[in-house]
Formats: structure tokens, C-alpha cells, sequence
């Protein structure tokens, strides 16, 4: 008898092996490790929709716009679209692959926000506490008056980045906080919205102090864990199964991308910055957006109180773009500085989710307008185009620079052309003398004149957001 119950056990053990093993690999097919999404991506109409849109992400890896891409468009609960483009490491000739692990950067914040809404519900804190009731260093003239609030909405009067000296030559998160605590905000806080890393960082720190855990732990315990978020990570795991699937990373150098970073490499921050970051795959940071979208219930688990979700989704008073760490217009989401963004249409019961590894792309956003635009909302802004003339577009032609940013504006002779060393060209039309829109990204350049009447600089306005930028003589 004895023998026959280890034949048993052994052929359970046997059979749990088996399914584990398919489990993995079975990795890159879409959807196969949710149990909140289903798959329908053969003839639906919602990928006919946007059948141009990937196309064009086609043309853009073909033509080097980017080095790789992974697509995903979930409506009502349904996989419609799941598409890779190009490469995943294009010097070893590694093409992108279905549930690729990107380095997400800033959409790690929505994290930190959701960490603090938490501890929010739980009780734990208020948002209107003063971040010195929580950490000793920001008890000081300079940073007394810093609310938790401010700097869920960027409005601490933290600059960007905003650390004292280089985030990555702090030992722990602890240790960069405490210096940006006594160094104190560079504008008086609750005046003016400042998209500011050194921020999110002091959220993260306030997690961790507390909830008397590492934020680490917190967010995967209270937020990965529930969410079945196995491939999302907050440091890079020595796992070889794991590091073999997470993309390089590129960035601009003139009309070429050069790898900066790959897998075989140590993490860039020995800690976690709670800013950024975070690893993960489009499928499972759609889990984490899905929470969201449906008011912090997935079936019968209530993760966020409704209340929550709705005060966090409202834009701030000092910028119409912005609510508790997430960007809030016709739709709701976040983009990473490494290429990804994802975002939600409550309304249609839509998420998309474009994530690539080429920084400096505009692509993100052009993806998110074109998809935007063929559910029926313009992003445009409504502008008209006039035509003022080759003479007049010559005066804006030069370079730009403040220490944050130089650009050079060029003519083809019916448009401005403006691009970074670090970035491709965008193409902007007139609407006025002086003032010029992107067709399809909200940006606007508007020009500055001197008393003498020649153009001396020019006001980027993004998003509610204004950079002005000084011509170079």
C-alpha cells in the first residue's frame, strides 16, 4: 500500500512539474497568465480601427524611428490587439518578442501613488499631513511646510530633477530624502506644479516609514501580489530566466540609436528609487491600469475605495493635465522617459499600451493621439492652419538653450522643424504670426520678441506645462 502512495505522489509531483514547465513556456503568448483578460485578436473590429496605427509603428521600426515595440489593446475585458515590432536587441539580432519586460521608468509613480492612497485608506496618514510629521529631516524652515498633497500633484516646489546632487550616488532612497529635506524646495511649496522626481521620491520614503516596511516590499505585498503581477518588478531579479527576457535599452545619438544599457548589466540605481525604476510587461502593468479603470474593484476584490480613484483622476488646481501621480485628460495613464506609456478610456472600457525601449521617441504620444483620435477625441487643440510665408518662417530658424534643453528650429520653407540632438524632428504649422501647433501631439511653440522686434526665444507649452527657451545669438 505504501508503495502505491508514493506512485501516486510521485506522478503528482510529476504532473505539477509538467504544468509549471508549459507555464513557462508558454511566456510569450498573449494573456496566458490573467485570469482577468480574455483573448479575442483574430478579425475584431476594434484592430481594424486601428489598423493604420500599426502600420505606422511598422514604418517606424523599419525606418529606425525606434528600435522595437510591443503593442496591447484590451476593450471590455478582451485582448483585440498583440503586436511586437523589431527589436529587442537589435545588435544581436534579437526580435521583439510578446510579454517582454521593459524598464517602465516614470510609470512607476502611479505605484507610489496608489501605495499612499492605501495607507490613506488604511488610515495610517492624511493627505494633508505635512511630510515633517513623518521625517525628522524635513522639520526645518525649508521643508516644514511640504504637504503629503503637493507632492502627489507635483506642487511640493521640488524642481526636476530635483536631488541635491545625482540620484545614483546615494547608497538608499533614505539617504536621498533626508539631503532633499534639508536642502529644501527650490520654490515656495503649493504655488506652482513642478513634474519633479525628488517628489515621488519622498512619497516613496514615507511609504516605507510608514508602513515599517522597504516601499519595495510594500508595493509588492499590497499591490503585485493581489494583482497576480508576476512580471513586474522593483529590482532587477539575478534570474537568468528572467534577465533573458528584459529589452535593451536605447537612446538617440543624431539619426542613430545606440544601446546604453542591456540586461547583462547592473541595474543604473543600486536602490530603488521609488520615481522610477520598475520593470514590467505591457499585459501585467495593464492589470495594475484595469484596477483603476474599474474603481479599484476587479470581480469582487476591492483594492482602492471608489472615492479614491475618483479624487486621484481629478486634475490638480495648478495644472488641468495632472492628478495624484497620474497624467489625467480624455484619457487617464503615464509614460516612462525609456519609451512606454499606457492609458485608459474609462468611457470605452479601453486600455492601450505601447511600450518601446528607444528614449527621446515621440511616438508614445503620436500612438496615444491616433488611437485617441479614431474613438472619437481630438487632442489637437483645434488649431487652423494659415500661411504666413517663407520670410516670416525664416526668423524663427536657430538654436535654442536653456541649461534643460537645446534645440534647433529649422524651415522647409511651409513649416518649422524642430528637433534635440536626442530626439527625432517635429513638424510645426502656423496659426498665427508668431505662434505654430503640432498636428497631432498638444504642443505648442509660441515666439518671443525683443524690443527691437526680432525673435529672442520661444515658449514651449506641453500638457499645461511652459518652458521658455532663450535664441541663441
Amino acid at each position: 500500500m505504501w508503495l502505491h502512495n508514493i506512485r501516486v505522489l510521485f506522478t503528482l509531483i510529476l504532473m505539477v512539474f509538467i504544468l509549471n514547465a508549459c507555464s513557462v513556456g508558454d511566456s510569450n503568448k498573449p494573456g496566458n497568465d490573467t485570469g482577468i483578460f480574455s483573448l479575442d485578436i483574430d478579425g475584431n473590429e476594434e484592430a481594424v480601427k486601428i489598423e493604420s496605427v500599426m502600420s505606422q509603428i511598422e514604418d517606424w521600426a523599419a525606418e529606425g524611428e525606434i528600435v522595437g515595440a510591443e503593442l496591447m489593446m484590451i476593450k471590455d475585458r478582451k485582448i483585440v490587439v498583440h503586436e511586437t515590432f523589431g527589436w529587442m536587441d537589435q545588435e544581436n539580432e534579437k526580435a521583439m518578442q510578446k510579454n517582454t519586460i521593459f524598464r517602465i521608468r516614470s510609470m512607476t509613480k502611479p505605484f507610489i501613488g496608489t501605495s499612499i492612497m492605501m495607507l490613506n485608506d488604511d488610515g495610517l496618514l492624511d493627505l494633508s499631513d505635512a511630510v515633517s510629521d513623518y521625517l525628522p529631516s524635513f522639520d526645518n524652515d525649508k521643508s516644514r511646510s511640504v504637504t503629503i498633497e503637493q507632492l502627489l500633484t507635483h506642487t511640493g516646489g521640488f524642481s526636476q530633477p530635483g536631488f541635491p546632487r545625482d540620484y545614483e550616488s546615494y547608497n538608499s532612497l533614505s539617504e536621498a530624502v533626508d539631503d532633499i529635506g534639508k536642502s529644501g524646495p527650490q520654490v515656495p511649496p503649493g504655488t506652482e506644479y513642478i513634474y519633479s522626481d525628488a517628489g515621488v521620491a519622498i512619497l516613496g520614503a514615507l511609504v516605507a516609514e510608514i508602513s515599517g516596511m522597504p516601499l519595495e516590499d510594500f508595493i509588492q505585498s499590497r499591490i503585485l501580489d493581489p494583482l497576480e503581477m508576476t512580471n513586474t518588478y522593483c529590482n532587477l531579479p539575478e534570474v537568468r530566466e528572467v534577465r533573458d527576457r528584459i529589452s535593451s535599452t536605447y537612446y538617440r545619438d543624431g539619426d542613430e540609436f545606440v544601446k546604453y544599457w542591456d540586461s547583462s548589466m547592473p541595474q543604473a540605481v543600486s536602490y530603488f528609487r521609488a520615481s522610477g525604476g520598475m520593470y514590467s510587461t505591457p499585459l501585467d502593468y495593464a492589470k495594475f491600469l484595469y484596477m483603476w479603470m474599474s474603481n479599484g474593484i476587479i470581480d469582487s476584490n476591492q483594492y482602492l475605495p471608489e472615492e479614491a480613484i475618483k479624487n486621484a483622476l481629478t486634475p490638480g488646481k495648478l495644472n488641468d493635465h495632472y492628478g495624484y501621480l497620474w497624467e489625467t485628460e480624455e484619457s487617464f495613464g503615464h509614460g516612462g522617459s525609456d519609451g512606454t506609456i499606457a492609458f485608459a478610456l474609462p468611457e470605452q472600457n479601453l486600455m492601450v499600451l505601447y511600450f518601446t525601449q528607444s528614449r527621446s521617441t515621440h511616438t508614445a504620444e503620436v500612438v496615444k493621439s491616433l488611437i485617441l483620435k479614431s474613438y472619437g477625441v481630438d487632442t489637437s487643440g483645434g488649431f487652423t492652419r494659415i500661411n504666413i510665408g517663407e520670410g516670416a518662417l525664416n526668423e524663427y530658424v536657430g538654436r535654442y538653450k536653456v541649461p534643460q534643453v537645446e534645440l534647433e528650429i529649422t524651415t522647409d520653407g511651409e513649416q518649422l522643424l524642430m528637433r534635440t540632438q536626442d530626439s527625432s524632428e517635429l513638424i510645426f504649422y502656423s496659426s498665427a504670426v508668431d505662434e505654430f501647433f503640432h498636428e497631432t501631439l498638444d504642443v505648442q511653440l509660441s515666439f518671443v520678441r525683443d524690443n527691437n522686434g526680432e525673435v529672442s526665444g520661444v515658449v514651449i507649452t506641453q500638457k499645461g506645462e511652459r518652458l521658455e527657451v532663450g535664441k541663441v545669438k
